[in-house]
């Protein structure tokens, strides 16, 4: 087996992974290129209530740094192709982060210790599929390696290089400002390690911690300057401070699904790891070596606080990735069994997961949209049963996006301007069949030019739609690289179907 090959074939597999058009999570789009494309190109589209001015609760700061230069880019040479940006932004971020892992693992353990994490970084599926998406998590996973790596530069620092510290400690304050600015999440990553680096240098050193903190505080400053600017608020906006306090409230996060405190351990951990979690070494990594403390300290630190709270996803551990890469060890490990049969365990496991999120996890969803955006005229769009469609795909400076609202607990239409007949795209997320066919037809009664589109997971369900009512669907396009697993009924295999279709609607006569 040839690892260097196996590697290099990796990371040509994950850039593959990068530009196909697969949707894991609707945030890597309204989080991010949703509301560049509002600004950059002044579209019109679904903002999410945390980059209103009356709820501001994310900073722009990080999304101007990570993509501000590429869409100045965009602007500048007239690219207005969705599907165009949405690769180039996800290569970005696939480069970005292979490149800035290597070198913070080399620095941390050497090249020829780091062999096997480069390996691993480089064979796992979360490279491809997680880390180039455009989810604040994956700029996330950028600034903690970072940080980690100055951490480490610090260590050594006891009496010499005073000039070195001195610099390190403002661009650490600078970076872990811009990390609390990017996720709250982000002091849960470095809580523990920043308390070991403070024992072992800070506690000496009062120079560069005091600059540590004068850096953090005038980046954190600036940084709500910025915000404040851009929301056009009277007052000044904290934006993380408005995040901080709607994710205590368990209320919040129960909008956005609830789990046990043990998802993280005991369902996403493995989900990253898979038979590689059968490699871990743990007495590789211990204290009395800087490095190798501060990766499990990291580890310990992140999978702690984040499992207090109960709202858990995968792409919430991303910035543990390459630290949890790190711990793997063919070479000496915690399996009785041959380790090169767990490697290729893994290889499998990663084509297989990759190929699903990747490729085909709602990716007909993107290949819609840019058909779409190839024609222009935008009638009337109904989405049924899909994820939440980015409409800056759409590049309608003109779009009206509407959805169901939730009153007393009853999913409704009732906030639906169904006068508005043109550049119409209404989200019913995942609304009862009842409610999409009194949508429909209030927009055919109103003279509508309606498209559904729906995953042919559900075409049995469209199928009885058009037969207890006075509907007629008729097939406009299909794409068949889609995969829906919200909908899957053992009890009816029919829900297993792959693809999308575009219908078009009609009364019957």
């Amino acid at each position: 087996m040839n690892l260097r090959r196996l590697e290099v074939l990796g990371l040509a597999i994950g850039l593959f992974l990068s530009v196909q058009l697969s949707y894991i999570h609707p945030d890597e789009h309204f989080q991010s290129l949703e509301v560049l494309a509002w600004r950059f190109f002044g579209i019109n589209g679904a903002i999410p209530w945390e980059f209103q001015s009356e709820t501001a609760a994310r900073s722009f700061v990080p999304l101007l740094l990570n993509y501000g230069p590429l869409f100045c880019v965009f602007k500048a040479t007239k690219v207005d192709n969705p599907l165009v940006i949405l690769r180039l932004v996800r290569i970005q971020n696939y480069l970005t982060f292979i490149a800035t892992s290597r070198y913070v693992m080399k620095r941390l353990y050497g090249a020829f210790s780091a062999k096997w994490c480069n390996f691993f970084i480089a064979t796992s599926y979360i490279s491809g599929c997680f880390q180039s998406h455009s989810f604040s998590n994956s700029f996330e996973t950028i600034v903690l390696l970072i940080v980690l790596a100055l951490y480490n530069e610090l260590l050594p620092h006891v009496r010499d290089h005073k000039t070195q510290a001195y610099k390190i400690s403002c661009l650490l304050g600078f970076l872990i400002s811009l990390g609390c600015f990017n996720r709250i999440t982000f002091p849960a990553f470095i809580l523990f390690p920043s308390l070991v680096v403070f024992w072992r240098f800070f506690r000496t050193h009062q120079g560069p911690l005091a600059l540590l903190l004068v850096s953090s505080t005038v980046s954190s400053l600036v940084f709500i300057l910025i915000d404040t600017r851009m929301y056009q608020s009277n007052g000044l906006t904290v934006a993380p401070l408005r995040n901080l306090l709607y994710n205590f409230d368990e209320a919040n996060l129960e909008k956005h699904g609830l789990h046990p405190r043990y998802h993280h351990i005991l369902v996403n951990l493995p989900q990253m790891l898979g038979p590689a979690i059968l490699l871990t070494n743990p007495r590789r990594h211990n204290f009395k070596n800087s490095s190798r403390g501060l990766v499990i300290s990291a580890i310990a630190s992140g999978m702690l606080f984040l499992s207090i709270f109960r709202h858990q996803e995968l792409r919430f551990l991303l910035p543990l990735g390459p630290l949890l890469f790190a711990c793997l060890n063919p070479n000496a490990s915690i399996a009785s069994i041959n380790s090169a049969f767990i490697i290729k365990l893994w290889l499998v496991f990663n084509v297989i997961l990759g190929t699903i999120y990747g490729v085909y996890h709602q990716g007909g969803v993107l290949k819609v949209l840019g058909r779409f955006q190839e024609q222009k005229a935008v009638g009337v769009h109904v989405w049924w049963k899909t994820y939440s469609p980015p409409t800056w795909m759409y590049m309608n400076k003109e779009l009206v996006v509407s959805t169901t609202m939730l009153e007393q607990g009853i999913e409704t239409v009732d906030q639906i301007p169904f006068e508005a007949i043109s550049n119409h795209v209404i989200d019913l997320k995942g609304c009862a069949d009842g409610l999409l066919n009194s949508t429909l037809h209030s927009f055919l009664e109103n003279g509508a030019n309606v498209k559904l589109i729906a995953p042919d997971s559900l075409a049995g369900r469209l199928d009885s739609l058009q037969r207890s009512g006075s509907l007629t669907l008729t097939p406009s396009d299909r794409i068949s690289g889609h995969l829906d697993l919200d909908h899957l009924d053992i009890s009816d295999l029919s829900t297993f179907q792959p693809g999308i279709s575009v219908y078009s609607v009609e009364l019957s006569r």
